[in-house]
């Protein structure tokens, strides 16, 4: 009786779970169930949008446009604000010293040809004008004179003194003698100035015109020694007791002696006039650059 009672109990316990166990997997299918229809009905929901009537074909993508009386946003660039940089201070300087700048070396220049000289040469004759009167009793030596030249002078290479070159002349010597032709005037070459460049030049110049000759005292002087010695030889003759007739022969004999007196105390000059012609003789070669 036991026995069978205990079998009994442990059948009702078997029955009893057998039961919950098929409620629990009918409340599973049951929200498996519900679950899945849920996830059917959004599924459907995405693949199904609601048509929309649109200008546009389906396939241009559609662009949200903002509202008409939405303000449009453009971006804003901020101020620039200058920043002043303050000097650093001396002792915040950089030490460091630079690097130093590359050496460049300049091209060698070709060397310059030498410069071409050209040569007058010694024995060539110049025309030259004198700028200003020369006497021979007016001047003495070593007085300077200019002239220019009257003609080109022509040397080699090209060297050339134009016409018109200042010439630089002094009086060599002067004599003055007791006739004409005793009196003289002499120069000589002291240097040529032509293109910008003086040359030392030595040489004689003879003058080739015609000179002036004249005496130097007047014939005033000349007049009262001839007076001076008539009155002395009148003198003479009336003492010597020679009467009106030794008066008159010593008056013409001191005459004579007077007249005689002034020839020989006579001087002359000769006397190169301005614009006269001058011809120079070059002594020595003039080297001249080209």
């Amino acid at each position: 009786m036991l026995r069978t009672s205990r079998y009994f109990t442990l059948a009702f316990a078997a029955a009893l779970g057998s039961i919950a166990a098929c409620r629990d997997a009918r409340t599973d299918a049951a929200a498996s169930d519900s679950a899945l229809s849920r996830d059917l009905t959004l599924a459907n929901a995405v693949a199904d949008p609601t048509p929309q009537l649109r200008d546009t074909p389906d396939s241009t993508p559609v662009v949200e446009q903002p509202p008409a009386d939405a303000p449009v946003r453009r971006p804003v660039t901020p101020a620039r604000v200058p920043v002043r940089e303050r000097p650093k201070p001396a002792s915040q300087a950089p030490t460091s010293v630079p690097d130093p700048a590359p050496v460049v070396e300049a091209p060698v220049a070709a060397a310059a040809p030498a410069p071409t000289t050209g040569v007058i040469a010694a024995g060539t004759s110049v025309g030259l004008s004198l700028d200003t009167r020369a006497c021979s009793d007016a001047n003495k030596p070593g007085d300077k004179l200019v002239a220019h030249t009257a003609e080109a002078v022509t040397g080699s290479n090209g060297a050339v003194f134009p016409a018109g070159s200042t010439v630089v002349i002094e009086v060599a010597s002067v004599v003055q003698g007791g006739s004409a032709d005793s009196s003289t005037v002499t120069f000589r070459v002291k240097s040529i100035a032509a293109n910008g460049v003086t040359h030392a030049v030595t040489g004689d110049v003879i003058p080739t015109g015609t000179l002036e000759k004249k005496r130097v005292e007047t014939k005033a002087a000349d007049k009262k020694k001839v007076v001076g010695g008539a009155i002395l030889g009148a003198v003479i003759g009336r003492v010597a007791g020679g009467g009106a007739k030794g008066t008159v022969i010593g008056a013409a004999a001191g005459a004579a002696a007077g007249a005689a007196a002034a020839a020989a105390s006579a001087r002359y000059e000769t006397c190169v006039p301005e614009g006269a012609p001058l011809r120079l003789t070059i002594g020595a070669p003039i080297d001249v650059g080209v």
